[in-house]
Formats: structure tokens, C-alpha cells, sequence
């Protein structure tokens, strides 16, 4: 059964609150592959995965609020967590998806009329804690 977003949180260990969160984009875990085509090689090319995966970037808008006291240090590490919106009401706990990372790049936000403020976040992770999804129970 499908769900929207609405409820889900982003918790920083170091950083803690980043703002009000418009939209989170997760990211995109993949790894990388090595052609091993040979001479002895018919009809397709042949490939063997590589030996390590790239953990990905996230990207966070936020609504920028020039009165808040938020700190965005670029490159501190730290623990880097999103919790998804319950559900199921039976639930009890909330899936999450976790690791270890650094807020690599800051857009600080566009400004004309008859337009929110958003700011963007990159939060690139780091591969030191492996990002781990945690299924909701």
C-alpha cells in the first residue's frame, strides 16, 4: 500500500534541526559495473559488478526562515536520519533509512515575489556507517 511523505522527519546528530522540511529526495544506491568482455565473448557484452557501491547524496528543501538560528556547517560529520510516516496504525515503530554523512553543499534560497523562500541541502553520505533501511514493525 502506498503512502505520501506528510509526517516524515530528518534528524542530524551533529546539526540537529535543519527547519521546516518541504520535500526529502533519498538517495539513489547503486553500483558501478566493469566490462569483462573477452575474445571467447559472443552475441552481448559481459560485465562483473564493482567491489564497491556508491552510498549517494540526499537532497532536503527546507523553508528558509532568515530569523531561525540554524547552523549549516558544510562537511561535519555526522549521523544522518529520515523517519518515515507510520504506516500502519498498529505500528510500533516507524521505518527509517540511517547512516553516517556530511551536509556537502548549502543553496541558500531564491527570492522574488509571490514566492516561499527555499533553501536546499545536499547531505552527501559518507559510506562509514553503511546507509541501512530499517523496515517499520
Amino acid at each position: 500500500m502506498a503512502d505520501t511523505g506528510a509526517g516524515a522527519t530528518l534528524t542530524l546528530s551533529t546539526t540537529g534541526s535543519v527547519g521546516a522540511i518541504r520535500s526529502l529526495t533519498l538517495p539513489e544506491l547503486s553500483i558501478d559495473s566493469l566490462e569483462d568482455t573477452d575474445l571467447s565473448t559472443t552475441n552481448f557484452k559481459t560485465y562483473v559488478k564493482q567491489d564497491l557501491a556508491e552510498p549517494g547524496t540526499m537532497q532536503v528543501e527546507i523553508l528558509w526562515d532568515a530569523t531561525s538560528n540554524y547552523v549549516y556547517i558544510l562537511g561535519t560529520s555526522e549521523t544522518v536520519t529520515v523517519t518515515f510516516p507510520k504506516h500502519t496504525a498498529s505500528s510500533s515503530t516507524n521505518a527509517t533509512f540511517a547512516g553516517t554523512g556530511f551536509i556537502s553543499n548549502l543553496k541558500l534560497p531564491d527570492m522574488q515575489i509571490g514566492e516561499l523562500q527555499v533553501a536546499t541541502l545536499t547531505i552527501q553520505f559518507d559510506g562509514k556507517t553503511e546507509p541501512t533501511f530499517t523496515k517499520e514493525s
